[in-house]
């Protein structure tokens, strides 16, 4: 009874989640002048690793899909804030948030030498947030995070947090297993004591765009990859084989284009929601 009851409980909510077409990715809202570059925009998401985490949250977070570098001062931001209101319409119901993040390290510029703020576009799966959340609250709750805390105030928690906490924090959004954020974390802390660089090996996965290192994390150097690495890669392979398929079917000249791709996909008739694995 206990568990009929569960399903039921989960069915109804899955169910209040959902949305009809026009509000699934509803790029006809954003001014005339967004549209096409967002979709042009969530091309590239979905041909990154961001993919993975639009579907199924199987990485909590992703980013590296578009980056902007700016000069420290610059009061013009026109370019990061059409980022931003074309990424506002990337979601379905409210599984999906999508915004523009900048990292609180100023970097000069190698040529110019003058000092830069990076941006970076940014996707989370509020679901993922939540599982990764509370998976690990040790490392999240002393930090004042919850599994409701909205993921600008999680990922900004990190961003401004000292090494090697920001380490831990970005391998676990990134949804990287916990064996390698592990090494990550105290690779870096050896090296801040010793000064010298830990040498390692990487487990690389692929994109659309990318076929080697699409989706990269760092594991101690000789290690052989284990069973949870293979588990990973068994879940983005069903998503990207898929994708690839929708993809071959919906962009190219002619073709319906990225946003019939995502309502296809998210949709069944006149009810969208995000999609469980294939």
């Amino acid at each position: 009874m206990k568990l009929l009851l569960s399903l039921l409980f989960a069915a109804l909510a899955a169910l209040s989640q959902a949305v009809p077409p026009a509000q699934c990715f509803p790029i006809e809202q954003l001014p005339a002048a967004d549209q096409e570059p967002a979709k042009q925009l969530f091309l590239k998401l979905m041909d990154s690793e961001a993919l993975y985490t639009a579907i199924a949250g199987v990485k909590p977070m992703s980013g590296g899909f578009v980056t902007f570098h700016l000069p420290a001062d610059s009061l013009d931001v026109n370019t990061v804030d059409a980022a931003r209101r074309q990424l506002s319409a990337f979601h379905c119901g409210s599984a999906l948030f999508a915004t523009v993040h900048h990292f609180a390290r100023l970097f000069p510029d190698r040529e110019s030498k003058v000092v830069e703020r990076y941006y970076d576009a940014i996707l989370f799966h509020r679901d993922g947030m939540r599982r990764t959340i509370g998976t690990h609250k040790p490392f999240f709750l002393p930090l004042g995070l919850g599994e409701d805390s909205h993921p600008l105030e999680v990922l900004m928690a990190i961003e401004y947090a000292e090494a090697p906490t920001r380490f831990e924090g970005f391998g676990l959004l990134f949804g990287y297993p916990d064996y390698a954020v592990k090494f990550f974390v105290d690779a870096s802390r050896k090296q801040a004591l010793t000064g010298q660089f830990v040498v390692r090996d990487f487990v690389g996965m692929p994109t659309f765009a990318r076929a080697e290192r699409g989706v990269v994390y760092a594991v101690e150097k000789g290690s052989e990859q284990r069973d949870v690495d293979h588990q990973f890669r068994a879940k983005l392979a069903s998503i990207l084989a898929e994708y690839k398929t929708r993809r071959e079917k919906f962009i190219g000249d002619g073709k319906p284009g990225i946003i019939a791709l995502l309502r296809d996909w998210f949709c069944s008739g006149q009810s969208c929601q995000s999609p469980s694995l294939p």
